[in-house]
């Protein structure tokens, strides 16, 4: 059985390049199939690499309570110190909190790829704000100055918008603002901020009121000793949160809609592909109507017939997908797009290589089954006098 098996498929395999038409019909429709969902889906993964990559578990977010998000929080200065003093705050060497209150205002700016407008957001962190943010760094000009109208303009919003090069002056309240510098936050969201002081920030907007209040734990186990101690104070109206989790209820939503979007298109083209699979492979089955027939009339059996075939096809199918793999990897991998304010650095993981390989040699799977069985159950003198 075994060597049935080995002789019929490689006899299959021997004669795809007479049939070069039909079969590059499966290759290309599963290159294309395949190219299409991993594409989409290096956004997803790209975001989701981001989100990852926007906290820490040893770091947790305070906001007035029953904020949804951090936009519509308002936290009075005067329950700054008050979380500053809660237990299990990390202190720094001169024995200071690690913690910033932070400001955010949103102002406009339009995309370099189409022009497009969108908004940015413009943070004020506290004067422990790239102590508490360690992945902050500056690559190139100088931090901003407190009591300055200056900013410094993360590297993907940077690249990604028009009018944020270092130099450059930017239209916020009060009055226009020197970009003088350009920072790297470990590839976070804050990749496609601006930063400046707080204080500045709000005196700027004639607001007394920080978004939030982020602090540095001295460890993540320490988050419930210190949610406690806010939510029980009588003085405090907040919510607690790790902003991971924060972060990743914020990106729920988003994650689903471009999963969702990734599964339509992809399924979309994956019924073409499949169909072409079919076809295709019905018409393979009729061109080797004889040589099956006369495999069938030396003893092989209807498996090894049918394992022919579902080879061929898994084997065409697992070339288009590898192609269009690789052409979403040399493409997109890397590249940077922004959805909304927000840019999102692509990436073509091994996982969704994987996931688009097994998609095309399922698509091959099923476009080949019916073909497959048609030529193990056809009898030899009907194949025979059809051609």
């Amino acid at each position: 059985m075994l060597k049935q098996f080995s002789t019929a498929i490689a006899l299959a395999l021997r004669t795809i390049p007479n049939r070069r038409g039909a079969s590059l019909v499966i290759v290309i429709s599963m290159a294309c199939a395949v190219g299409a969902l991993v594409s989409i889906q290096s956004l997803s993964a790209g975001f989701n690499r981001m989100i990852h990559n926007n906290g820490r578990p040893d770091r947790a977010m305070v906001m007035s309570r029953n904020s949804i998000f951090e936009g519509a929080s308002s936290v009075p200065k005067d329950n700054v110190n008050t979380i500053a003093d809660a237990p299990g705050v990390k202190h720094d060497a001169d024995g200071k909190p690690v913690l910033s209150a932070d400001a955010m205002i949103s102002f406009a700016v339009t995309k370099k790829s189409d022009g497009l407008e969108t908004f940015l957001n413009l943070r004020g962190v506290g004067p422990g704000g790239m102590t508490l943010r360690p992945e902050i760094h500056l690559v190139s000009g100088r931090m901003f100055r407190p009591g300055k109208y200056e900013v410094i303009v993360g590297k993907s919003a940077a690249t990604e918008f028009n009018g944020l090069t270092e130099g450059m002056r930017v239209s916020l309240p009060d009055g226009d603002w020197t970009i003088v510098g350009t920072f790297e936050a470990g590839g976070s969201s804050l990749d496609s901020t601006l930063l400046t002081d707080a204080d500045t920030l709000l005196a700027s907007t004639r607001s007394t009121t920080y978004k939030s209040v982020r602090v540095m734990l001295d460890t993540p186990a320490d988050f419930t000793r210190f949610k406690n101690a806010l939510t029980s104070n009588p003085s405090l109206t907040v919510d607690v949160t790790r902003e991971t989790d924060y972060n990743a209820q914020q990106a729920r939503q988003l994650n689903i809609l471009l999963n969702l979007i990734a599964g339509v298109v992809g399924g979309i083209m994956g019924l073409g592909a499949m169909f072409g699979a079919l076809n295709t492979m019905y018409s393979a089955v009729s061109a080797r109507a004889i040589e099956i027939a006369t495999l069938r009339a030396i003893g092989f059996g209807g498996m090894a017939v049918m394992a022919s075939v579902l080879v061929e096809a898994l084997v065409l199918a697992l070339a288009g997908s590898l192609i269009g793999a690789g052409f979403a990897w040399t493409v997109f991998n890397g590249n940077l797009h922004a959805i909304g304010g927000t840019v999102i650095n692509l990436a073509v993981t091994p996982g969704l290589i994987v996931n688009g390989v097994l998609f095309a040699c399922f698509l091959g799977f099923v476009g080949g089954f019916f073909p497959a069985l048609r030529a193990a159950r056809r009898p030899v003198a009907d194949a025979l006098r059809a051609n």
